[in-house]
C-alpha cells in the first residue's frame, strides 16, 4: 500500500457487488483473493487501482431489480463482510407496486439482523417509497441514491459543449458542475424528512461542485439511461430491442451479453441500462499534472484529480468496473 497520508488514503474505498455472478464469487472466495481477481479480471494487475483494499462492499444493484441477491444469498453476503470486517451500504433499485410488501418483509429482517449484531447498514435509496419505508428504522441509514441524485450525463457532451452554449451558458461545461443537491434548502428537507445526509455521485466527465455533507463517488463507469423494460431481454428473447416489456424473471443475459457502441462513446449497454466510462483515472496525463509516475505507480495528474475530487467534497470513492 502508499504510505500513510497518500492520494488513495484520504478517501473510504469501497467495491460494488451488483450482479449475482459477484454475488457467487464473493461468497466462495477469500477476501484477499476474491480483490486480487477484481483487479485481474478486469486487466488492471499492477496498475495503481491494484493497491485498493476496500472498507466498504455495496451489496445490490441500483438499476435493475432483478440483480438484487435472494434473501438467503443476501444475509450470506452480510455475514461475510462481517466477518471480513467491511462496512456495508445496500442498494436498491426502484420499486414496483407487486415489490412492496416483499421489500417491507425484507427490511423488517435486515433492522432485526443488525439489532443481533449491533450493527448498522446503509440503504441506498433510488425510489421515494423506500425512503418512507425506512424513515422509522433507526439501524437503516438512507442515502440519495444516483437515480434520485439528477444529473446530465453524456458521453458526447465534450464535443457538444459549443452548441450548448446557445442555451445561454457559459462556455467551458461550467454549468454542469451544480445540480439540485447544491441549494441547501433541498439538503435540509432531505435531512429533515427522510434523514439523508450522504448523497451517491458518478465521475462522469465533469468537474462537479459537491454540496456541504458526506458525498460518495462512484467510478469510473457511470449511467446516462436506465429503463424497466429491459432492451437486452427483448433482443436476447425475440430479436427485437424494441419489443420490451417489464420481466419478473430473468436467466442472466446479462452475464455474456451487452450492448456495444462506437469506440470515441466509451460506452456499452449493460442490462437494462446505458453506461458510459469516465476514463480520466486511466489515463497517463489527464491534463492537470506531468503525468510522472509516483512509487505505486499512480501518475501524478491522477493524483491532483484524487486531490481536487477531496477538496470538493467527496469522502468515499465506489468502484464498479461492470
Amino acid at each position: 500500500m502508499p504510505e500513510t497520508g497518500s492520494a488513495l488514503e484520504q478517501f473510504e474505498w469501497a467495491v460494488e457487488l451488483d450482479t449475482t455472478w459477484l454475488y457467487e464469487e464473493y461468497l466462495a472466495t477469500d477476501l484477499k483473493v476474491f480483490i486480487d481477481n477484481y483487479w485481474k479480471r478486469n486487466h488492471l494487475s499492477g496498475y495503481w487501482f491494484s493497491y485498493i483494499r476496500p472498507q466498504r462492499l455495496y451489496i445490490g444493484n441500483a438499476f435493475c431489480h432483478l440483480l438484487f441477491p435472494k434473501e438467503d444469498q443476501l444475509f450470506l453476503l452480510l455475514e461475510k463482510a462481517r466477518k471480513d470486517g467491511l462496512q456495508v451500504t445496500m442498494t436498491f433499485s426502484y420499486i414496483r407496486e407487486f415489490m412492496l410488501e416483499r421489500m417491507k418483509i425484507l427490511l423488517n429482517r435486515l433492522e432485526a439482523w443488525c439489532e443481533k449484531n449491533e450493527s448498522i447498514l446503509e440503504i441506498q435509496v433510488n425510489d421515494w417509497a423506500m425512503a418512507e419505508m425506512i424513515k422509522e428504522k433507526s439501524l437503516l441509514i438512507p442515502v440519495l441514491g444516483i437515480l434520485l441524485n439528477k444529473r446530465r450525463k453524456d458521453p458526447r457532451l465534450h464535443y457538444k459543449l459549443e452548441t450548448m452554449t446557445q442555451t445561454g451558458a457559459e462556455a467551458g461545461g461550467k454549468f454542469l458542475e451544480e445540480n439540485s443537491l447544491n441549494a441547501g434548502f433541498y439538503r435540509e428537507y432531505l435531512e429533515k424528512e427522510y434523514g439523508i445526509a450522504r448523497f451517491e455521485w458518478e465521475s462522469c466527465g465533469y468537474d462537479m461542485a459537491f454540496p456541504v455533507g458526506k458525498n460518495s463517488l462512484h467510478l469510473p463507469f457511470y449511467q446516462t439511461n436506465t429503463s424497466q423494460y429491459c432492451t437486452l431481454y427483448a433482443k436476447c428473447t425475440t430479436g427485437e430491442r424494441g419489443k420490451q416489456k417489464l420481466v419478473k424473471q430473468c436467466p442472466g443475459f446479462c452475464k455474456d451479453y451487452a450492448f456495444l457502441y462506437p469506440d470515441h462513446l466509451k460506452m456499452v449497454g449493460r442490462y437494462n441500462s446505458l453506461f458510459a466510462m469516465d476514463s480520466r483515472i486511466f489515463e497517463d496525463d489527464p491534463g492537470s499534472g506531468s503525468g510522472i509516475e509516483n512509487e505505486v505507480g499512480m501518475k501524478t495528474g491522477i493524483k491532483e484529480m484524487f486531490q481536487k475530487w477531496k477538496t470538493a467534497g467527496a469522502d468515499r470513492l465506489v468502484v464498479n468496473l461492470l
